[in-house]
């Protein structure tokens, strides 16, 4: 038999499951692939686990795939790109993006970025497309045979929607499983902002008090690498964006408008 994927879905009160994440599911699935959904009242980790122990119950179930509602497959192949490298036994969880050598609670506060996206702010390429990571972004996770069997998400001590990813990828590492970020053809249409902020830094309390090991602070050497990276970078990007528009919208002043039949 063919490896069934499980989809799984947090759907939220916006409506963009059925505008967003279901044609992109039901353009990545199998007519033998099941899609769970369910609401995100009680906290994303609740509603995780729910998913985990459904999917337990299905035969030859290979993978979890964990999506945002906002988040849309592009291309049938999104499926063969998330369950190849879940078919190395010693890879737990697969996303899109990710870092390696936190020092903040977040992938993007990572000392080493990787993968890529296009989401609210274009198409952003972090580093590496392929890279084994600590953690990926949860805009997509992936979870393997292993980490289905073994892993919960701390719905406990993580009670709202922040801070899950990071918890779920550590717990693969420290049970020797591999996290790795994979390019994937989706699209994240999100909203460009971290959401509910309380519950943001609830959420990275906790971590750093759960992982203290493995969210450590930077070094002063470290400081000023990281620093361009979160300030100059932007900022150099941007204006290549807007030079690059402008060049676009003066070479079509001067040509005219295109007048083929």
């Amino acid at each position: 038999m063919s490896p069934v994927i499980v989809f799984g879905c947090c759907v939220g009160p916006s409506g963009k499951y059925d505008t967003v994440a279901r044609p992109g599911i039901e353009l990545a699935r199998r007519h033998d692939d099941r899609v769970i959904l369910e609401t995100g009242v009680t906290g994303i980790c609740a509603v995780y686990n729910r998913i985990l122990d459904e999917a337990r119950a299905i035969p030859d179930c290979e993978a979890v795939v964990l999506l945002h509602d906002d988040v849309q497959f592009t291309s049938p192949a999104a499926r063969g790109q998330i369950l190849r490298p879940l078919s190395d036994p010693s890879v737990g969880i697969v996303g899109a993006v990710g870092g390696r050598g936190l020092f903040g609670p977040q992938w993007v506060g990572a000392r080493r970025l990787a993968g890529e996206v296009t989401d609210f702010y274009g198409h952003r390429r972090f580093g590496p497309r392929f890279a084994e990571v600590d953690v990926v972004d949860g805009l997509l996770l992936a979870l393997g045979p292993r980490a289905i069997r073994e892993l919960r998400f701390p719905e406990d001590v993580l009670t709202r929607f922040h801070g899950y990813d990071t918890d779920i990828c550590l717990q693969a590492r420290a049970m020797g499983l591999k996290v790795r970020v994979v390019p994937v053809d989706l699209l994240h249409r999100d909203k460009g902002n971290v959401g509910d902020a309380t519950a943001f830094e609830e959420s990275r309390s906790v971590l750093l008090r759960r992982w203290p090991d493995q969210i450590t602070p930077l070094r002063a050497s470290e400081r000023p690498r990281i620093w361009a990276r979160e300030h100059v970078r932007p900022r150099l990007g941007a204006l290549r964006h807007r030079a690059a528009v402008a060049t676009k919208s003066l070479r079509h002043s001067t040509q005219g408008p295109d007048r083929t039949p």
